[in-house]
């Protein structure tokens, strides 16, 4: 079995943490009643953002393990997966940027006035229209990944999870089969 670089899986794993912390963390940034959440929220989006722009060259450079043996459609079938979460990582951030220009002209982040968009730009209104629709596409394709990694471990018994599970104490929990 042939693991992922490091690096790549810790970024996997903050990326996935940022994720969750950004769902549980949504609602209205521009409201007071929220204006902790948002707070997280909006960093969460950011960092998410940040973290697919260092991981996808990081990929071209150190390069990614060959997966397992799988039926031809199995492997399509990842491929278009993992393109579309990548997708969906890098278009829901900056949909969230364009939501939040069309619901308020200006917004600090932790004292840090984030630059936004001119919300008068039909292209604004319109990427910030898609935030929420894609926020939950995201979300459910996540656990659609997470259930097939799961599956491939329980039921098919090959080494899909473990090439991305980070250190050798979670290995333990997830011991290669048999």
């Amino acid at each position: 079995m042939h693991r992922h670089a490091s690096a790549l899986i810790l970024i996997h794993w903050l990326t996935a943490l940022v994720v969750v912390v950004a769902y549980l963390a949504s609602g209205d940034p521009t409201k007071a009643s929220h204006a902790l959440s948002g707070q997280i929220h909006v960093a969460s989006g950011l960092v998410v953002f940040l973290l697919v722009l260092i991981r996808l060259p990081l990929r071209l450079i150190v390069g990614v393990p060959a997966g397992e043996p799988a039926p031809r459609w199995q492997q399509r079938l990842a491929r278009a997966a993992h393109s579309t979460l990548y997708g969906l990582l890098l278009a829901v951030p900056l949909t969230g940027w364009a939501e939040l220009a069309d619901k308020t002209s200006q917004f600090a982040l932790f004292a840090w006035t984030l630059p936004l968009p001119d919300a008068q730009m039909i292209w604004v209104r319109a990427l910030g229209a898609a935030h929420t629709v894609l926020g939950d596409a995201l979300i459910w394709l996540a656990g659609l990944h997470a259930g097939a990694a799961l599956a491939h471990h329980y039921l098919l018994r090959d080494g899909t999870l473990a090439r991305m599970l980070p250190g050798r104490g979670w290995r333990t929990l997830f011991p290669p089969k048999t």
